[in-house]
């Protein structure tokens, strides 16, 4: 198997410009970086975030510590295997499941007309001013586009093999 070129024209072999990738993986693993480091410091404030979300009651109230504590290892982990373009797909498939779960507990709270602060990790510096804080429609729109860096990262023929 040979590995392209590094340009940054795509061919019928390779539909992902290689800018493309490399700028949408570098990007999405800054992201995941940026947003664990404040739940891995204050894992108790993230739990309370995963706490007013309501989506696990009941019986499923006990996973809220141990997901408060799991969670943003992984996203730091994921994030830093991204930028140094080691197992790419694995971490991409990790942070698809993470970035589909954050995407339904936000549209949840817009369903249910709740106002709470997202809980993402990501409100700092122009990324706070780009979407702000909210569980919102701002949040869920920034989701969205990280799902679609996400899906480039995923399916991109450049990280077969990553």
């Amino acid at each position: 198997m040979s590995e392209s070129s590094g340009g940054n024209k795509s061919s019928a072999g390779n539909p992902v410009p290689s800018v493309i990738y490399h700028a949408s993986r570098i990007i999405l693993g800054a992201l995941f970086i940026i947003a664990s480091i404040d739940k891995i410091e204050r894992p108790w404030d993230f739990g309370r975030a995963i706490y007013v979300y309501e989506m696990l009651k009941g019986s499923l109230a006990y996973l809220i510590s141990p997901l408060a504590i799991i969670i943003p290892p992984i996203e730091l982990v994921t994030g830093l295997l991204l930028i140094i373009n080691r197992w790419v797909r694995p971490s991409a498939l990790l942070i698809l499941g993470m970035n589909v779960v954050f995407i339904i507990a936000i549209a949840g709270v817009i369903v249910r007309g709740m106002d709470i602060d997202c809980g993402c990790g990501l409100d700092v510096g122009p990324i706070a001013a780009i979407a702000g804080t909210q569980a919102d429609m701002g949040a869920l729109l920034r989701d969205f586009v990280i799902l679609a860096l996400n899906l480039i990262v995923l399916f991109a023929p450049q990280s077969k093999g990553k």
